[in-house]
């Protein structure tokens, strides 16, 4: 019996250092790799930031034609969308300059970086909840980036009940924006788990937007692409606001 237990004993050592030496064989590089490659194309804190952010989860170049993602923040956006591969996903700040890059890319996909103002709104509901900002949800974004929280949720409270006005007149900053480039590109990367994200994309008709420009909607994302959200009702209060941004994206085209 004694020497089964050692026998046995001797089994289970063999066993675990063969677990160890497996693992031992996985090179360390081959751990960290990280599968999907993002540029990150622009200057100043905003990009630092950006970088900081996506590089989280991505590997960041500043190589738009050898990534699969980019963002776009400032410069010649003609240029950089020329530069874009024909399968690659981009967001640009702004509907203008997004639609800009895919004039430029034809067969690229294309948004618009416009949810900021909605985090700065979605930011201000969590302070006066008293909770983190991620139990807030389906604040909007609506033609260039007006936010709307009739639809928004805190936990599971309605936004409408801690906050009257609709329409909050929020003002953003360096750091909503980055922060806004960084989730849009996360989103279309890896998708948004079905809950909404605010982007720019290109107008076909749905909420009035009309054709031919980029406009802010909701969208739920998988992995590469984005399918608007339907059947939000508007208030007439929101709805003149979303017409007057129409009316304003129009023009800039």
């Amino acid at each position: 019996n004694t020497f089964l237990r050692c026998l046995e004993s001797l089994e289970s050592k063999m066993k675990a250092w063969s677990a160890v030496r497996v693992v031992a064989r996985v090179p360390a590089r081959a751990l960290s790799t990280k599968p999907l490659t993002v540029a990150v194309l622009g200057t100043g804190p905003v990009a630092t930031a950006v970088k900081a952010s996506v590089g989280e989860w991505a590997s960041v170049t500043d190589n738009a034609s050898k990534a699969t993602y980019a963002v776009m923040l400032d410069g010649d956006f003609d240029k950089m969308g020329k530069s874009l591969s024909a399968s690659a996903v981009a967001v640009a700040v702004g509907c203008k300059n997004a639609a800009t890059v895919a004039k430029a890319a034809p067969k690229a996909t294309v948004a618009a970086v416009t949810c900021a103002p909605a985090i700065v709104a979605a930011s201000e509901l969590a302070a006066k909840a008293g909770v983190d900002t991620s139990e807030v949800t389906n604040v909007i974004s609506w033609g260039s980036g007006i936010p709307d929280i009739s639809h928004a949720y805190v936990g599971k409270t309605w936004a409408l009940e801690l906050s009257e006005d609709p329409l909050p007149a929020v003002t953003s900053t360096p750091e909503a924006e980055a922060a806004a480039a960084a989730a849009t590109i996360k989103a279309l990367a890896l998708g948004s788990d079905g809950k909404w994200m605010s982007m720019g994309v290109p107008a076909v008709g749905d909420f009035g937007t009309g054709e031919g420009i980029f406009y802010s909607v909701p969208v739920v994302c998988k992995p590469g692409s984005f399918s608007r959200v339907g059947g939000i009702s508007l208030t007439p209060a929101v709805a003149e606001a979303m017409e007057a941004s129409r009316v304003a994206l129009l023009a800039e085209a």
